[in-house]
């Protein structure tokens, strides 16, 4: 039961999270590195759900937060992406068969700091939508002082994104960007130098095979999103449609906080579908959710293939690095698979293992030409269920050929 106020008007149970939420937002001010970051936001103007500047300054804090510090990149190992640009590029083209144009001209090599910087114009562009919509939400649910209730939204949502945008920082590898709030500039490649050095040295890899790999991986994604002209666009309507739809008034409902108990979550097949997020969608929201995830399972099992088969005859550690790295990622701490389950990168592997094998199932039943076709329109992609059973997707695709 929601606690008793001074006074005979109870507290609501939204307006309960709100306290025990600003209660901690206020002592994480004292842990350092972030304490002068979330000082900074606290005492700043609350204009906007997110304040974006002070993301920016949150994520760079927890970069502090690493064991090792980063050393400066190698100009030598920078120069060689280049040479991976070009050899992953043909290696691709001639195994897919895939017509693209317009791909990235070159692997941008960035530290920490600079894919903080390239990705919070992407978070921006995917969280201010719905921004309004959340507050005004909150006001609906009579929470009463909506300055409190802007300053506490404010302050928690900043402070979450920022700390999920650096911990993202210190973990990505690679990275296609789809440049999804300024598509003239067309997609870009990262690799983040740093990370990639660490995990190199963790993990005893060949340094140049390793960076081949990495650089295999987002160049077979660049291929998926420029050879078709509906892909991109397809995806970012989706998830802004998805977005601005979340039912939040759903949060005020004591089933979200039952539905958070990690026996429920452990059985959800929502949240398998989708993440935390999903408990309070509605059917349709999870509809989108669903399409969203089998655009996901494909691009990531269609990398995922490519990157086996062109892998395994371009470079000669790979079956050792696959290896290693599939066993990296099985002996995570329990706080650390929390948290990734938490922002969705456990939904990724997820993506990866499913996407893999549905793409396996079609090339070894129909071929890679066949499998091609999912590039050619949103009917051709497959649903969940699909992705679940390849041979129905086939025969429904072998339908609609003219």
């Amino acid at each position: 039961m929601a606690r008793q106020t001074t006074g005979k008007t109870p507290e609501t149970l939204l307006e309960a999270v709100f306290r025990i939420v600003d209660s901690a937002a206020r002592r994480i001010i004292s842990l350092a590195p972030l304490r002068r970051g979330v000082r900074n936001l606290m005492r700043s103007s609350h204009e906007g759900l997110i304040g974006w500047d002070h993301v920016r300054e949150i994520a760079v804090a927890t970069l502090e937060l690493q064991r090792d510090k980063p050393g400066p990149i190698s100009v030598y190992m920078a120069d060689q992406y280049q040479n991976m640009l070009e050899a992953a590029t043909g290696q691709i083209a001639a195994y897919t068969g895939l017509q693209a144009r317009g791909l990235p001209e070159a692997v941008e090599v960035f530290r920490q700091q600079d894919w903080i910087d390239a990705n919070i114009v992407s978070f921006r562009f995917l969280f201010d939508p719905i921004s309004e919509k959340y507050v005004t939400t909150l006001e609906e649910l009579g929470t009463g002082d909506r300055a409190r209730v802007h300053r506490v939204a404010h302050t928690l949502l900043t402070i979450q994104v920022g700390i999920i945008v650096g911990y993202l920082a210190r973990n990505v590898l690679g990275q296609y960007d789809l440049s999804l709030p300024e598509p003239e500039r067309g997609g870009r490649l990262y690799v983040v130098e740093p990370n990639v050095n660490r995990v190199e040295t963790e993990m005893s890899f060949h340094p140049r095979d390793f960076r081949q790999w990495i650089t295999l991986h987002e160049v077979t994604h660049s291929f998926e999103f420029h050879c078709n002209g509906w892909l991109r666009d397809y995806l970012a309507s989706s998830m802004q449609e998805y977005l601005k739809t979340i039912d939040w008034k759903g949060m005020s409902r004591p089933e979200f906080f039952r539905n958070l108990r990690p026996s429920v979550i452990k059985g959800n097949d929502a949240i398998r579908a989708g993440g935390l997020i999903s408990i309070i969608a509605t059917p349709a929201q999870r509809e989108i959710l669903l399409r969203l995830q089998a655009v996901m399972c494909v691009l990531e099992g269609y990398s995922n293939h490519v990157m086996d088969h062109v892998g395994e005859e371009l470079l000669q550690t790979y079956p050792t690095m696959k290896e290693r790295f599939e066993r990296r990622r099985e002996t995570k701490s329990g706080a650390e698979r929390l948290f990734q389950r938490l922002i969705g990168i456990d939904l990724k592997l997820q993506q990866y293992k499913l996407g893999q094998e549905f793409v396996e199932a079609v090339v070894d039943q129909a071929g890679i030409s066949f499998l091609n076709k999912v590039w050619e329109g949103p009917d051709r992609m497959p649903t969940m269920d699909e992705i679940g059973s390849p041979g129905a997707w086939i025969q429904r695709v072998e339908q609609l050929q003219p």
